[in-house]
């Protein structure tokens, strides 16, 4: 191909055909729609020979019928049959047939479709005579095979050969400046069917179509749609494609109500397209009737469709009904099974409690199982999902085999994995390993530097994350808001007001970034933590937005903690005034209000708990040892024998032997309810407890144990679990709804503060 000009290197492209040169304008029919070849010059293979006969009699060296090619080489493009292709080509020179146009350019095609265009390429040099269908076909072919610059370079060594372009070559040109993103030479070849009255054409205008989209010029491709004179199912699929391509996802619908409207009934690229746009809006409802077409049409057995069908159930909240797909299919692919395991991950968020959210991970587990049984091979979404499932359901043996598996097929180096693994392993407590994740990626994102950052923060791990913050800026890599959110918690965690604030400042001044909610959260945070609630107060009034339940939950916390019953009751009156949602704010606000005798303030709460629906809490942690869950209620003596028990009262004797240790009966505890709603009296031992002392007896001694709570944990038994970390010499990791504690010689991760409500 040396011997093309480059239209990088010219510029532009002469578009008018040199008339100096010879010209075939016998052979073009510019308004024919596609290439067709002479049925007279052609006979099917059962009226001749077929193809293994065919290889034995070309290896015999015997003839064949000149119209027998045609037939023979179609078989080759079936089978994808290059050696056949091969075979046929000899035995066409041999015979003195490469002299027949026809049979050579249909021969430039079949090597083409095999693949080989250095093949199609030498045919078509040797070509006796080059007419637009030779031109077209070898463009189709360097097009089809991802070389669309060539392409380019043939349609402009066509036009200064003289050839006349058809309809059809507009259409493969235009395709081709698609694929390499060339919006320019495109125009250059509107503006040529516009002179030649050709725009209108179907194939010229699904081309303008798709090109416009591409290049994100919807309202041209819509103005290049509606041109078309005759419009088929093509067409319309384009333009909603552009739509939603585009993120007009609405506007692609109504295109859609459009085609069926003028009656043209929609393919199965058509509707997964149309059903895709409907995951994109969450429109269940218009979804429902794409379903109920697809049905109607005959495409119910189409897995792509179905595939679609199901991902928008899953993506709308309807899992009963993506199961029941999921489950009558005979036939599934690797997107099938990639969409019901993040199906699964989804339902994991909306599950009632933490038990069902862990029974819709260890389907998803089986599901992936199943996945690498059925002799398919994960992609990076496959390992993506899983790692999400493994994280919520806190199975860090589960994400450790997957990491095996990761590393043995080579996907370690794709970025998004290596961001699944290290949160992975962060929200499994073992920030080591989160870390040898992060260094071990080949290449970093923006996502993957803050995921890090954000895991050293939460693990208590200051110096490292704003190390880190640093060698991201070095790289070159901006940060985001998520970015500054996690440096200024490491900030938070280590009392560096500071710092704290210059980041703050910086994230303004260099980047840019208005603050947002989560970034005062993280100063308030710090403030309080350090004690210094004036300034926490000062804070939250220089925002310049009303800070919500959250952000006053932080600042009465501190209150209550430091006995500052001034501010305290100020700012649970602007709790009340937000009409909080969350049960753990109430509790605190009633706990509050009763040590300070103010029982019409506790009506007040107690009236709101019942406008809001909102129960006392229901406390329980659970416990998976060997794949099997063991969860644990406050006093539940019947449900594990008095070993547990007695084992347990030895870990509190043992607590409270310990110099520094505040026992549980030093802090007012929570209020939790029994399955019948019945307050339990305060010296009832909390779940987190029982789950702890049956994991030592039940666990191997150098296994950490990992527990997750539904409620916040109280600071007596935070002050139990520091205790039994450091006489046990034992990791302990707790998952509750706050946040992550790792408890490791008497230490905890969260600094010892970490949303302690209670």
């Amino acid at each position: 191909m040396a011997s093309f000009p480059s239209f990088a290197s010219t510029g532009t492209l002469k578009l008018e055909p040199d008339s100096t040169k010879h010209s075939d304008v016998s052979l073009l029919t510019r308004k024919s729609p596609s290439i067709s070849y002479p049925k007279s010059q052609t006979s099917t293979p059962s009226e001749s020979l077929n193809f293994q006969e065919s290889l034995s009699v070309i290896a015999d060296g015997s003839k064949i019928e000149t119209s027998c090619y045609v037939p023979l080489l179609q078989e080759c493009i079936e089978r994808t049959s290059f050696s056949g292709a091969q075979n046929f080509h000899s035995h066409i020179i041999k015979t003195g047939t490469h002299q027949d146009v026809f049979v050579m350019t249909f021969l430039v095609n079949v090597y083409a479709k095999c693949g080989s265009m250095e093949n199609a390429q030498k045919v078509f040099n040797k070509l006796p005579r080059r007419n637009v269908i030779a031109w077209t076909t070898l463009m189709t072919g360097y097009v089809h095979n991802d070389q669309s610059d060539v392409a380019i370079s043939v349609f402009q060594e066509m036009l200064e050969f003289g050839s006349f372009p058809t309809n059809y070559t507009l259409g493969i040109a235009l395709n081709a400046c698609s694929a390499i993103n060339s919006v320019e030479l495109g125009k250059q070849i509107h503006g040529y069917s516009i002179k030649y009255h050709i725009d209108h054409d179907t194939s010229v205008g699904n081309s303008l179509c798709s090109l416009y989209s591409k290049c994100a010029n919807l309202d041209s491709a819509i103005k290049a749609f509606l041109k078309i004179v005759e419009k088929n199912v093509v067409s319309w699929t384009t333009v909603i494609c552009a739509c939603g391509d585009n993120s007009k996802s609405l506007k692609g619908l109504r295109f859609f109500t459009e085609m069926l409207a003028d009656n043209v009934e929609p393919n199965e690229f058509t509707l997964t397209n149309v059903l895709s746009m409907c995951c994109t809006m969450l429109s269940l409802s218009f979804g429902v009737q794409v379903h109920c077409l697809s049905i109607k049409l005959g495409y119910e057995p189409n897995l792509r469709i179905r595939n679609s069908i199901m991902y928008l159930y899953l993506r709308c909240g309807r899992f009963g009904e993506a199961l029941r797909l999921f489950n009558g299919m005979e036939d599934m692919s690797l997107v099938t099974m990639n969409s019901i395991i993040a199906g699964y991950g989804e339902m994991m968020e909306l599950a009632k409690d933490d038990l069902s959210a862990y029974s819709n991970g260890t389907e998803a587990l089986n599901v992936f199982s199943k996945l690498n049984n059925s002799g398919f091979k994960p992609d990076i979404y496959s390992f993506s999902s899983i790692l999400t499932v493994c994280s919520k359901m806190f199975a860090l043996e589960q994400g450790e085999q997957v990491h095996a598996q990761i590393l043995k097929t080579g996907h370690l180096s794709d970025m998004i994995v290596g961001t699944a693994l290290v949160n992975m392993y962060n929200k499994c407590g073992s920030i080591e390993r989160a870390s040898k994740a992060f260094r071990e990626m080949s290449a970093r994102t923006l996502i993957s530097w803050t995921s890090m950052i954000a895991a050293f923060a939460q693990n208590g791990q200051t110096q490292q994350a704003l190390q880190l913050f640093e060698d991201m800026r070095l790289m070159g890599v901006r940060p985001n808001q998520v970015t500054f959110v996690g440096v200024l918690s490491a900030c938070a965690h280590a009392g560096m007001v500071n710092e704290a604030l210059g980041y703050f400042e910086t994230m303004q001044r260099d980047f840019k970034i208005k603050p947002v909610m989560d970034h005062y959260s993280c100063l308030i945070d710090m403030f309080v933590r350090l004690g210094l609630l004036n300034e926490a107060f000062v804070m939250i009034k220089k925002m310049d937005f009303p800070p919500n339940e959250s952000i006053w939950s932080l600042l009465l916390a501190g209150c209550k903690r430091d006995g500052n019953t001034e501010l305290g009751f100020y700012v649970a009156e602007k709790l009340l005034e937000l009409k909080p949602k969350n049960t753990e704010t109430c509790l605190l606000l009633l706990n509050m209000y009763k040590s300070a005798d103010r029982w019409e303030d506790v009506s007040k709460v107690q009236e709101l708990m019942k406008e809001k629906r909102l129960k006392m809490l229901m406390d329980w942690s659970w416990i998976s040892i060997h794949d099997k869950i063991y969860s644990f209620k406050p006093d539940e003596r019947q449900a594990y024998g008095a070993e547990m028990y007695d084992y347990l009262d030895q870990l509190l004797d043992k607590a409270k032997s310990l110099v520094g240790y505040q026992s549980l009966e030093s802090f007012e505890l929570l209020e939790v309810e029994d399955e019948e709603g019945k307050t339990l009296p305060s010296n009832v031992q909390h779940s987190e407890k029982l789950a702890v002392a049956f994991g030592l007896l039940n666990m191997p001694n150098a296994a950490p144990i990992r527990i997750i709570k539904n409620i916040s944990m109280c600071r007596g038994c935070h002050n139990f679990m520091k205790a039994i970390s450091s006489l046990n010499a034992r990791e302990i990791i707790i998952r509750d709804s706050k946040r992550l504690h790792k408890f490791v010689n008497g230490q905890c991760s969260c600094g010892d503060y970490g949303g302690l409500l209670w």
